[in-house]
C-alpha cells in the first residue's frame, strides 16, 4: 500500500464511502483538507455560513437519499454551534458522520478542547483520531455505526498532527450488506390473533416505516383489519396522508393531554410500527392506552420497544416483512364475520376522515378575504398551486396541521419534516432535499421564528445555485410557544384561563423576509392576499432559482 498523508487517507475514505457532498464551514483546523480537496473533484464542498445549516442539509440529504450525510465543522467553536440541531438528529436516528479538526496533540499544556467529549451527548459514538493510521478504520466504523440500528450521528475529531503524518493502512469502505432481523413465526401468529379479534384497532406509524420501505405493507395491513391510522413522530410519508383511513398526526409535545387521549381511548388493540410509544414533552401520569387494551410494537430499533409503554407483543424486526407476514396470516385466518366487521370499520373511519376534510375546506373558504391572511385559506391556495411532482420540506411549526390538511402526500419521499423540538430546520433541510432529489421542484414551508434561526441558509442557496422556494409563514410571533403555554396551563396547572398576553413570544419589530431574501441575492416577494399566492408560487418554481415568498398570516390563536 502506498504511503498516504492522514489528510489523503481521510479524503480517500470519503471517496470509498461514496460521499458526494461535504456540508461544512471550515476553520484553520481544516486547512490541510481544504487544500487537498482540489484533487477530489468528485467530492463537492457545500459552504455554509452557519453550522446549523450544515446539519440541516446533511440530515435531510441523508433521509432523502438513503446515504450517510457528511458534515465538516471546525474545532470547539464551530462544533458547539451545531449542537441544537444535532440533538434532534440523534433523537430521530439520522445517519450522519460529523467531523471537526482539533489542535495538534502537543498543544496540551496550552489548552486543547476534548471535542469527542463535547459531542458525546449528541452522538451514538464519539472519538478523536490522533494518528494517521487510525483514519481508515475509524471512518469505516463511523459510517458503519451511523447506518446500523439504532442509526444516528457519529462524531470524529482529528488532531492537526494526524493530518500531516503518513500511513500505509488499506483504504476500503464499510459494509452495506447488513440485513435487519426477521420476526419469529410465533410472534406474528400471536399478533395476528390479537388484531383479527379487535373491535377498534388503531395503528401508529413512524419514520422507520418509510425509512425501511414499508409504506405499501402498512397500507395493506391497515385495510385488512380496518384500522384507524395516525402518524406519530412521523415527519415523512409513512402512510399516504390522503388515504381515507389516515386521521392525521399526533402532536409530539402533547400525546398524554386529554384531547389526544380521548381520540385514542376507543382502541382495544394498538399496533405501533417504527415509532416510539409514546414521545411527548409534558410529564402527565395519565396512560394513553387504557388497561384493557393490548399493545403490539414492531420496530427494528430494539431500544424503542418497551422504553415507555410495556407491549403485550414486542417484535424487533424489519417492518416491511413483518407487516407482510401479518397481512398474510390475517388473510388466511380471518373468519367471514371478522372480515365483514373490518370492512364496516373502514367505512366508518372513511366517514370520519371525510368529515375532517370537509371541516377544513369550510374553514379555508370562510377565510378567503381575511386580512391578515387566514392560515387555512393560505394553505389551500398553496395546495392548489403546487405542481404534482413538487417535494416539500415542512418546518411550518404551528401551521403544520393546517398545511397537512390542505396538501396530501401519497408517495414515499414526497415530503420531509422537522424532526424534534429544535427550530431552524427548514432553511438548510430543503437544500439537502434538493441535492438528494435534483429532478423535482422543492419548496419549504417554514415558520418565521424558525427561519430566523438559520436565515443564513439563503446565502448557501444562492452561492451554490440550489433552486429552492421558501414559503415563510410570517405571523410575527413564536406562535407555537403560545400554544404550548396554553397546554402547560391547562394540562399541568389545571387552569382554563388563557394569558392576557404572552411574554416575549411576539415580534413587535416585524421581519421583512422578502427584503432579506433580496439582500442575499434571492427572489423576494411579499404576499398579503390569498389570491396572490398561487401566481407567485408558480412563477417562483418556473424561475428555477432561490426564492422567498413572505406570507403575511394571521397569528391569533
Amino acid at each position: 500500500m502506498a504511503l498516504l498523508t492522514g489528510t489523503h487517507a481521510f479524503l480517500e475514505m470519503l471517496r470509498a464511502e461514496g460521499v458526494k457532498y461535504i456540508f461544512g464551514n471550515p476553520g484553520t483546523s481544516e486547512a490541510a483538507i481544504m487544500d487537498a480537496l482540489t484533487n477530489y473533484p468528485d467530492i463537492e464542498y457545500i459552504l455554509v455560513v452557519q453550522e446549523g445549516i450544515a446539519i440541516g442539509m446533511a440530515d435531510v440529504y441523508a433521509r432523502a437519499s438513503g446515504e450517510v450525510g457528511f458534515v465538516s465543522l471546525h474545532i470547539d467553536n464551530g462544533l458547539a454551534n451545531a449542537f441544537s440541531l444535532l440533538a434532534d438528529s440523534k433523537y430521530a436516528g439520522t445517519p450522519l458522520v460529523v467531523t471537526a479538526g482539533n489542535k495538534d496533540v502537543r498543544k496540551l499544556a496550552e489548552g486543547r478542547s476534548d471535542l469527542a467529549r463535547m459531542a458525546e451527548p449528541f452522538c451514538k459514538w464519539s472519538v478523536e483520531i490522533t494518528h494517521p493510521d487510525q483514519y481508515p478504520s475509524v471512518l469505516r466504523r463511523a459510517f458503519q455505526e451511523a447506518r446500523t440500528e439504532p442509526t444516528g450521528p457519529i462524531f470524529v475529531s482529528f488532531s492537526g498532527n494526524s493530518l500531516d503524518g503518513t500511513t500505509d493502512q488499506a483504504v476500503f469502505p464499510s459494509s452495506r450488506n447488513i440485513a435487519l432481523p426477521e420476526p419469529s413465526g410465533k410472534a406474528v401468529r400471536e399478533a395476528a390473533n390479537l388484531l383479527k379479534s379487535a373491535r377498534s384497532p388503531v395503528m401508529l406509524v413512524g419514520n422507520r416505516v418509510g425509512k425501511y420501505g414499508a409504506v405499501g405493507e402498512a397500507v395493506c395491513l391497515a385495510e385488512q383489519i380496518g384500522a384507524a391510522v395516525y402518524g406519530h413522530t412521523s415527519t415523512q410519508v409513512n402512510f399516504p396522508t390522503g388515504h381515507p383511513q389516515f386521521l392525521g398526526r399526533l402532536p409530539w409535545s402533547s400525546v398524554r393531554t386529554k384531547p389526544i387521549r380521548e381520540k385514542l381511548e376507543p382502541a382495544d388493540v394498538m399496533l405501533a410500527v417504527g415509532c416510539p410509544v409514546f414521545a411527548d414533552y409534558f410529564y402527565l401520569a395519565e396512560p394513553v392506552i387504557h388497561e384493557e387494551a393490548a399493545l403490539i410494537h414492531i420496530d427494528p430499533n430494539f431500544g424503542e420497544i418497551g422504553k415507555t409503554e410495556q407491549p403485550d407483543i414486542g417484535i424487533q424486526a424489519a417492518p416491511a416483512s413483518t407487516l407482510a407476514l401479518l397481512t398474510a396470516e390475517l388473510e388466511a385466518g380471518m373468519t367471514p364475520l371478522e372480515a365483514e366487521t373490518a370492512a364496516a370499520r373502514k367505512k366508518q373511519i372513511t366517514m370520519q376522515s371525510q368529515a375532517q376534510q370537509n371541516e377544513f375546506m369550510q374553514l379555508a373558504k370562510s377565510q378567503r378575504q381575511q386580512t391578515p391572511m387566514g392560515v387555512a385559506a393560505a394553505m389551500q391556495a398553496i395546495a392548489e398551486a403546487m405542481p404534482s411532482e413538487t417535494l416539500v420540506f415542512d418546518d411550518s411549526v404551528s401551521t403544520s396541521g393546517l398545511f397537512h390538511a390542505a396538501v396530501k402526500f401519497n408517495q414515499p419521499g414526497a415530503y420531509y419534516g422537522a424532526i424534534g423540538g429544535a427550530i431552524g430546520w427548514g432553511m438548510g433541510g430543503s437544500l439537502g432535499l434538493k441535492l438528494a432529489r435534483p429532478d423535482h421542484p422543492v419548496l419549504t414551508i417554514v415558520g418565521d421564528g424558525s427561519a430566523m434561526m438559520t436565515v443564513q441558509g439563503l446565502w448557501t442557496a444562492v452561492n451554490s445555485k440550489i433552486p429552492v422556494v421558501y414559503l415563510i409563514c410570517n405571523n410575527a410571533s413564536y406562535r407555537v410557544l403560545k400554544i404550548n403555554m396554553n397546554l402547560y396551563k391547562e394540562a399541568i396547572l389545571g387552569q382554563t384561563n388563557r394569558p392576557h398576553q404572552y411574554q416575549n413570544m411576539d415580534f413587535p419589530v416585524p421581519f421583512d423576509f422578502a427584503a432579506i431574501g433580496r439582500a442575499f441575492g434571492a427572489r423576494g416577494v411579499r404576499i398579503e392576499r390569498v389570491q396572490d399566492i398561487g401566481p407567485a408560487l408558480q412563477k417562483a418554481i418556473q424561475a428555477n432559482e432561490p426564492a422567498v415568498l413572505d406570507l403575511i398570516l394571521d397569528g391569533s390563536l
